[in-house]
């Protein structure tokens, strides 16, 4: 009698929530974070953000770690037996991560947000040669921080990291020239590179 009771309470117990949690696969608010985590890193990438790489940095360390875990955990219990779609949702993951970083070690989100803006910049650059403001706030997907005249156009700062800063330059005539008043005894002077027709990557060091 006590066996049959025993049995009858082992297979009317669910097994705990947590558990199944653990050894699911990655649910909804997983892939948020995953999500934000990308986007955090594609941003930091596209304007070469040294700050911001090292917040993201750890979180994509943190969500490998908890993944790793947690998939080591599911194989383990469930003896590597799973449905197709359970596996798809695990490896989903770490493609989308090693997709991500492998693009990042490239130019190509940098140059797609160029790409994006171009047509926003353009028409900044158009109205400012005219005598226009140099206060513009988002200008397409840049945010436009510290703009300033050149000898022969302007520039504008898209990631100030403390230690060093870069942006765009805008330049109609050949390699942008700084003017007496683009000189900071804070920053070195610039160094420019041609990204496209009129425009120019330019970096500068702290001094």
């Amino acid at each position: 009698m006590t066996n049959s009771a025993t049995a009858s309470t082992t297979l009317q117990t669910p097994p705990a929530h947590g558990a199944r949690r653990l050894t699911g696969p990655p649910g909804v608010w997983f892939y948020v974070v995953t999500l934000g985590a990308i986007l955090l890193a594609l941003d930091a990438n596209s304007r070469d953000s040294f700050w911001l790489l090292l917040i993201t940095a750890p979180i994509w360390l943190v969500l490998a770690a908890i993944w790793l875990i947690r998939f080591g955990r599911a194989v383990g219990e469930n003896r590597g037996r799973m449905s197709a779609p359970h596996w798809a949702r695990w490896i989903a993951i770490p493609l989308a991560l090693g997709l991500v970083f492998g693009v990042t070690r490239t130019d190509a989100v940098k140059q797609a947000r160029f790409d994006l803006s171009r047509g926003a910049i353009d028409q900044m650059a158009g109205d400012v040669m005219a005598g226009g403001s140099l206060d513009r706030g988002w200008v397409g997907l840049y945010n436009v921080g510290t703009a300033e005249r050149t000898a022969n156009g302007f520039w504008f700062v898209i990631d100030d990291g403390g230690l060093g800063r870069w942006g765009l330059a805008y330049s109609p005539e050949g390699e942008p020239k700084e003017s007496e008043a683009n000189f900071d005894p804070l920053w070195t002077g610039a160094w420019f590179e041609h990204l496209a027709g009129p425009w120019w990557i330019f970096s500068q060091g702290w001094d």
